[in-house]
């Protein structure tokens, strides 16, 4: 029963939390420049992790890389985020959410999500870099959007596993988009993304694996009590004259030994326990 009146609650203030910013898109966004733009949307996603029942931790290496407290939205990733790429595991449909509540950035989706009411219009706001799979060369028109964006000092956030796991193993990290950090020589920002229950254990209820499908997921979530996020900021990492490949590799292990995850191969993992991340 109090699941069930915590859904009822959760989802009610969702559902006007969405009709908010719809009347912003329309009414509020036409009138302010892109900054103000960022950080209504940066101020919206923290709203909806809090409407969720979740809390945000944030834990950093501080902006000068030494170990730094870190327990508030307001750590040091929004100084370091722009003009470079943010590079994070993933677990769920709420991770961007919760870097959007850190620092607002350009993240890669499938060009479904565009037509998506609300989330879509407002990933269009943030910068996202809409993907169409079905058409050949799409990535290398993704990585030229990215190089633009970093460019203009807008954050660009990658999920290189390209799928969500368990969060209990760390997937092989992709090499693709990286490219265009490195056409750049944009630093990369490595993120851990954790999400823990009320006893310090891996929240089953953020999980988004498998055949589970989003309105099981937002169900689970808003029925759970006691929910942490944690964003853990990690030193820079210089991109210049470096392989893509060997990067990737470098970053997988960077994030692994925050997270204090081990590494999987994608043919080691339990059959149908991963999904592409852009369904």
């Amino acid at each position: 029963m109090a699941a069930f009146l915590r859904r009822l609650v959760r989802l009610s203030l969702l559902v006007m939390l969405a009709a908010a910013g719809i009347a912003i898109e329309l009414l509020v966004f036409p009138l302010i420049g892109q900054h103000r733009r960022r950080s209504i949307i940066r101020h919206w996603s923290a709203a909806l992790l809090r409407t969720c029942g979740l809390r945000l931790r944030v834990h950093d290496d501080g902006v000068d890389g030494t170990p730094g407290t870190g327990e508030s939205p307001a750590g040091s990733l929004a100084l370091l985020a722009p003009g470079r790429m943010l590079v994070a595991n993933h677990l769920s449909w709420l991770d961007i959410f919760a870097v959007n509540a850190v620092a607002t950035s350009a993240f890669v989706a499938k060009i479904e999500l565009r037509r998506w009411p609300v989330a879509g219009w407002l990933a269009a706001l943030a910068g996202t870099v809409f993907i169409e799979r079905a058409r050949r060369h799409a990535v290398h028109r993704v990585i030229e959007q990215l190089r633009e964006r970093i460019r203009a000092r807008f954050p660009v956030a990658v999920f290189p596993e390209a799928t969500t796991s368990d969060g209990r193993r760390l997937l092989p990290f992709y090499g693709n988009l990286l490219e265009a950090a490195i056409a750049e020589g944009a630093d990369i920002l490595p993120l851990g993304l954790r999400y823990r229950d009320q006893a310090g254990n891996p929240a089953v209820a953020a999980e988004y694996i498998g055949d589970t499908t989003f309105v099981e997921s937002l169900w689970r979530v808003l029925g759970a009590e006691g929910v942490v996020v944690e964003v853990h900021v990690l030193t820079p990492v210089p991109t210049d004259g470096r392989n893509r490949h060997e990067l990737a590799q470098e970053l997988r292990g960077l994030v692994s030994d925050r997270l204090g995850l081990p590494l999987a191969s994608r043919e080691s993992g339990t059959a149908g326990a991963f999904r592409v991340a852009s369904r």
